[in-house]
């Protein structure tokens, strides 16, 4: 067990949010009482530049390879429920290539969860290192072809070695969260130095994470993957529709997991908390860094 108690002490660490690329869908069925307007879920990753380990993602967004891979059918619907625009100068090698990184400087990649929109860039990158909760990929590989597309997943966007290069966030040495952070439990230090905390967050899959860190402007962040939607539905207790949640792993863990996130938004205003789909944090971060 991690002693609890004592300030957990986390130095500061590079990051950038991206969003790469971007679906539609009917904004009433993520989340209660909206509308039936089709609106945007951004699909927001992680840049992060570890002073040993280099430059690591959070998630990739889309890529090409989704259009691929939802190409044959039946794995055409997932496309037509959820409709993916992603513009040229949106593509994740084209973003980093911008800033002077190259597809091969990726060093490794934090995988939240299985899902396609957050998976399809993977093969992009060959020199990476992924990490992702066991369970998250036992899930994946004994449910059938059709279970996994109801899902979300498509087992097809990994690349042919991901087993050589996959490392299980739940192996990693134990730490205690910062105090904002206690009801989620214990941590996984992905880097052994508290610069990076994954957080399991189950509920939405099984295998769920989100990731801590301290920004070099020494503001908390806490990117929680799927865990909500957006920031607006914490706010105001909007959780997802029916339709939505019995697509989920587990709608008690997510209940719970919600919930946590709800208590932290109203204790820990100064925390900032980013859902991977969330197109107010994507606006204000656009804003707080322009």
């Amino acid at each position: 067990m991690v002693e609890r108690g004592a300030p957990v002490m986390m130095p500061r660490i590079d990051f950038h949010l991206l969003k790469v690329g971007y679906c539609t869908h009917p904004e009433c069925v993520a989340m209660s009482g909206g509308c039936w307007k089709s609106v945007q879920f951004p699909a927001l990753c992680g840049l992060l530049r570890h002073p040993q380990r280099g430059w690591i993602l959070f998630d990739t967004g889309y890529s090409s390879h989704f259009r691929q891979a939802t190409q044959p059918f039946p794995q055409r619907f997932y496309r037509w429920v959820t409709p993916i625009i992603l513009p040229d100068e949106e593509a994740l090698p084209t973003q980093l290539r911008r800033r002077g990184i190259a597809p091969e400087d990726i060093a490794g990649i934090v995988i939240s969860h299985l899902h396609g929109d957050h998976i399809a860039g993977l093969k992009d990158f060959p020199n990476a290192r992924f990490i992702v909760m066991r369970t998250e990929l036992d899930t994946m590989r004994r449910r059938s072809p059709l279970t996994n597309l109801r899902h979300g997943v498509l087992p097809g966007l990994l690349p042919d070695d991901f087993m050589d290069r996959v490392r299980f966030a739940d192996e990693y040495p134990k730490a205690a969260l910062p105090s904002e952070l206690a009801a989620f439990g214990e941590g996984m230090d992905l880097f052994g130095d508290n610069s990076l905390l994954a957080v399991h967050l189950p509920g939405h899959t099984s295998g769920q994470i989100g990731v801590v860190l301290r920004q070099e402007d020494d503001r908390m962040t806490f990117l929680c993957a799927d865990a909500c939607w957006n920031l607006k539905a914490i706010a105001e207790d909007l959780r997802p529709t029916w339709l939505a949640r019995r697509l989920f792993d587990s709608d008690a863990h997510y209940q719970k997991t919600f919930e946590r996130l709800r208590r932290l938004r109203e204790n820990a205003r100064e925390l900032r908390l980013i859902p991977s789909h969330c197109m107010q944090s994507w606006l204000s971060h656009e804003q707080f860094t322009d």
